[in-house]
Parts: structure tokens; C-alpha cells; sequence
């Protein structure tokens, strides 16, 4: 088996969505003055790569440390979609997206990740395939941008009203372009919040 990591890095200073709180991650324990280590971290939970629970913009009192983990791995697909600006339902992603229980878009754009491009210039998905998602009882979508969507945010609450949450912020999708089987796993803190930072990593049979 191989393991491929699609996390970004978590560092003070990383790039957040435009409006949220920078991240400090302190090193404030130090071992020749403390006699032992620790760090610090302050953020906000949609920071770096991380999930949208429900409760992130529905009117759920629901803690995304609450969910069940089966809601957070699984069989994955891949849909590549680079140079679209609008990613509606095309012929073959039906295919791909039947008997998986995570989709995850491969835009291209996670190389421009910190940039105004990145937050100002990313792709959208149409309700066309996010339709097609819920029908087939995805659970988990991910994206190598910021977001799915801008404002009003429409397809973020469509994806979040059908239980389908949104794993944002991924890297290496082209690692596993080529993979015929995969898992993904991406599982959030055990935490009382909207949604969480995570690890996503794909679990590749080699």
C-alpha cells in the first residue's frame, strides 16, 4: 500500500481565507529553559486543509466532533477538471462518481494555494454535478481550492442540507491521478465546533 499525504502545512503565518484570523503556532515551551517542549497553536478551524460541518452554515447545533467516523473515509474517486470555471455534471462522471463515498476535484489550483488567484480566481461546482453527489449518497467532497463555491454560498449549503461535508484546501491530487483504487481518510478533531482542520491522507493498493 501507499500513502499519500493531501494536507497543507499548519504554520504561524499560513495562508488563511481572506477575513479569518492568521494563525500563530508558538513554540512556548522551550526544553533548555522548561526542561521539556511544547507548542501553542492558535486558529480558526477553516485554516489549511479542514472540513465544513453543517453546523459551519446551516442552523444545526451540531459539532463536527460529534459525527460518526464512517462520515469522514472511504472509497474515493477522482474527477480532474482543470481549466473549468464551472464544473457541471459531464459524460463520465457519473461513472466515476457511482459506488464511491468520497468525490474529490482535481482543479490544479492547490499550486497557487496563498495567492490572490487562489482565493479570488478558483473554479465553482455547478448544482448539475452536486445533484448528481447527493443521489448517489456521497458523504464527502474535496477540493484542492478554497471553496466550492462564493457568496452567497449556495452549493456549500446544497451540499451541507444533503450531509455531504467538505473537505477544502487539499494538495497532491496529481499523486493520485492515475490510481485505479483508493481510500481517503480525513478525519476531524474531537472537537465542540463548526468543523475541524484535519490530516486528509489516500491510501493507495499498489
Amino acid at each position: 500500500m501507499k500513502y499519500v499525504d493531501l494536507s497543507q502545512p499548519i504554520y504561524t503565518g499560513m495562508p488563511v481565507y481572506p477575513g479569518d484570523s492568521a494563525v500563530v503556532l508558538k513554540h512556548d515551551k522551550v526544553y533548555s529553559r522548561d526542561h521539556y517542549n511544547n507548542h501553542r497553536l492558535e486558529t480558526g478551524m477553516h485554516a489549511g486543509t479542514h472540513i465544513d460541518g453543517r453546523m459551519h452554515m446551516l442552523d444545526v447545533d451540531e459539532y463536527i466532533g460529534n459525527m460518526p467516523l464512517e462520515q469522514f473515509s472511504g472509497r474515493g474517486g477522482i474527477i480532474h477538471s482543470e481549466n473549468e470555471s464551472v464544473i457541471s455534471l459531464k459524460p463520465g462522471y457519473q461513472e466515476i462518481i457511482e459506488g464511491k463515498d468520497i468525490i474529490l476535484f482535481h482543479t490544479g489550483m492547490d499550486r497557487f494555494y496563498g495567492s490572490e488567484k487562489y482565493y479570488n480566481d478558483h473554479p465553482v461546482l455547478d448544482i448539475s454535478i452536486c445533484k448528481c453527489l447527493a443521489a448517489n449518497n456521497i458523504k464527502l467532497v474535496g477540493v484542492d481550492m478554497p471553496s466550492p463555491d462564493r457568496l452567497p454560498f449556495e452549493i456549500h449549503k446544497f451540499l451541507l442540507q444533503n450531509n455531504i461535508f467538505i473537505l477544502e484546501n487539499l494538495t497532491n491530487l496529481d499523486l493520485i491521478s492515475e490510481a485505479d483504487v483508493f481510500e481517503v481518510f480525513a478525519f476531524p478533531l474531537k472537537i465542540n465546533a463548526d468543523s475541524s482542520m484535519v490530516r486528509a491522507i489516500a491510501r493507495i493498493d499498489i
